[in-house]
């Protein structure tokens, strides 16, 4: 079960970092069509910022979803036959 957990997380931390990507792109579109705008910098610069966030989550989560299968891994061995023999 916790390794069900942790893959949601992993999956749902990944899904908003390609949200966050995807609205970087867009407003780095923007940007370079009017360079005078200063509101599309700020905001391109607030999306940067969040999608670097989100690349730590994700990095975060992928860890615990590793963790949770080692885990599940380790205490299948341990009670397989392999244990017994």
């Amino acid at each position: 079960m916790s390794e069900e957990r942790a893959a949601a997380g992993y999956l749902a931390a990944r899904k908003a970092l390609v949200a966050a990507g995807t609205r970087v792109v867009s407003l780095g579109r923007l940007v370079a069509e009017h360079p005078g705008r200063a509101d599309y910098r700020e905001a391109w610069f607030a999306a940067r910022a969040a999608q670097t966030a989100a690349l730590d989550r994700v990095e975060i989560a992928y860890g615990r979803w590793q963790r949770a299968q080692l885990r599940t891994d380790a205490a299948w061995t341990a009670t397989s036959g392999r244990a017994a023999a």
